[in-house]
This record gives structure tokens, sequence and C-alpha cells, in this order.
């Protein structure tokens, strides 16, 4: 991806290990610019619980805008041991998505930049439409696939530390001001 109009700031990927909630920090995260009345668009994952990704419970995305909520994992039956990602829920949650894409937002969540992205599956074209078109993005990369983010965004972007007080300075530097009338 090859775009020097593109603000590295604007490009946010929150780096987390293994054990880490980064599904909690987004939700929390997006709450709280919500609550805060910034303009905000797109999927968080909603952290494991015991309604969230494990033994026999799908994961699922939320749409932060309307708090509508999303399963994208196949149901495997009761004696299921983990999840299995469904792709036709999948293609849905994408066209979410880029629904999500064609109105104006201060700030677009995609939930995360995985294997799927990294293989060209999953939200790979609404990531690459959402920076084509300069919007504000906020995601999350496992440590392991930094290299891959990193080969998909040309190297642009901002590689955030997986906490509530990074996410809040990264946003107050970037966010949109508004100036009052007068």
């Amino acid at each position: 991806m090859d775009h020097p109009q593109i603000s590295p700031q604007r490009l946010g990927a929150i780096v987390y290990d293994d054990g880490v909630a980064v599904d909690a920090l987004m939700c929390t995260f997006a709450r709280e610019l919500l609550d805060g009345g910034v303009d905000i668009a797109g999927l968080v994952q909603l952290p494991p619980g015991e309604r969230g990704c494990g033994p026999g419970a799908p994961m699922r995305l939320r749409d932060v805008r309307s708090g509508a909520i999303l399963p994208i994992c196949q149901d495997l039956g009761p004696g299921a041991v983990s999840c299995k990602l469904d792709p036709g829920a999948l293609a849905d949650a994408s066209m979410r998505l880029r629904t999500s894409l064609e109105a104006p937002s201060d700030l677009l969540f995609i939930s995360k930049f995985s294997k799927q992205e990294a293989a060209g599956r999953g939200f790979r074209e609404e990531f690459a439409h959402a920076v084509a078109n300069g919007r504000t993005i906020i995601t999350s990369v496992k440590r392991g696939m930094i290299h891959n983010w990193l080969d998909f965004t040309g190297g642009v972007g901002t590689l955030l530390d997986c906490r509530l007080w990074v996410l809040r300075e990264w946003w107050r530097e970037i966010a949109p001001r508004k100036l009052a009338n007068g």
C-alpha cells in the first residue's frame, strides 16, 4: 500500500500478546468515546466470557454505533471445545463494516488485523478501503502479526501499547478539533 497522503498517526494499531484483554480494552475505549460524544463507527470484538469465545461460546462482534451484536462463529454443538469462524457470518459482518465506511465518522474501529486479513480474507478489503479513503482507524494486532501488518500498510501507522491511557493520549493528539462559532 503506497499512500503518501495518509497520516501515520491516523492509523493506530494496538499491539497485544496472548492472554491480554485487548477486546475488553477496545470495547472500553469505544464506550468512553461514545459517552464523550465522539462520532465512532465500526466493529469491536466482544471480550471472552460466559458468552464469549471459548468452549461452546461463540465469538461476537459489536457494531459500536448501533450496539448490534454479530456472532461470527459456527455452532459446533454442546461438546465443542473451540470456536470455528463462520465464513457467512464474517461476510455479513464485512458488509456491515463496509456500510460503516460509507458514512463519515471521527474514528473507525476494525476489531483486529489477524491471520484472516494477512491471508487476504476477513476485513482486509475494508481495511484497504478505509486507509485509501483517509479514514482514522483503530485496530489491534497480535505481536506475532506485526510484520504482516507492516507489510500490509507499507510501514505506515502508529503502533500503540495495549493500555487505555495510551489510547486516550493517541486520540487526544489526533481528534478532530471542533471550532466554536463566533
